[in-house]
C-alpha cells in the first residue's frame, strides 16, 4: 500500500500551532491505529482508513522503519528469531514503541522541522 498523506496543516483547526495538531491527531487516531495494526499484523491487509489515521500512520511507519534499521545493526540477538514472529513484530514496532520513545522522537523531530521550515505550510 502506497501513503500519500495529506500535510499535517491540512488537518490544523483555526490559530491551531502544528505541534498542537499533530498531538491532537495522534490522541484522535491512537486507539484505532493501534487495533488497524494489531489487524495488519494477522492479516496482511490494512483497513480503510481515514486522512486522519493514514497520516498518522505514516508517522508510525517512519518511525518503525527508522527503528528496524536501527536494529539491524545489532549483533547480540535482542530477539527470538523463531518463525511466525512477524505478527508480534509489527504490532510491537507500530504500536507499543511508539508510545515511547516513538511519539517523543517524531514530536521532536516534526517541531524541528517546523522552525527550519518556518511558518511555510506547503512544507510540514
Amino acid at each position: 500500500m502506497a501513503i500519500d498523506p495529506r500535510p499535517t496543516s491540512y488537518f490544523a483547526q483555526i490559530g491551531e500551532k502544528a505541534d498542537d495538531t499533530f498531538k491532537r491527531l495522534e490522541k484522535a487516531t491512537r486507539e484505532s491505529l493501534d487495533d488497524a495494526v494489531r489487524g495488519f499484523s494477522k492479516t496482511k491487509n490494512w483497513p480503510a482508513l481515514t486522512d486522519e489515521q493514514v497520516l498518522m500512520l505514516y508517522f508510525r511507519l517512519s518511525y518503525g522503519v527508522d527503528l528496524a534499521m536501527a536494529l539491524n545493526t545489532c549483533t547480540t540477538g535482542l530477539f527470538s528469531t523463531s518463525e511466525n514472529r512477524d505478527s508480534e513484530m509489527i504490532q510491537w514496532a507500530l504500536n507499543e514503541v511508539w508510545d515511547y520513545p516513538g511519539l517523543a522522537h517524531t514530536l521532536r523531530s516534526f517541531s524541528e522541522k517546523r522552525r527550519d521550515f518556518g511558518n511555510d505550510p506547503m512544507r510540514n
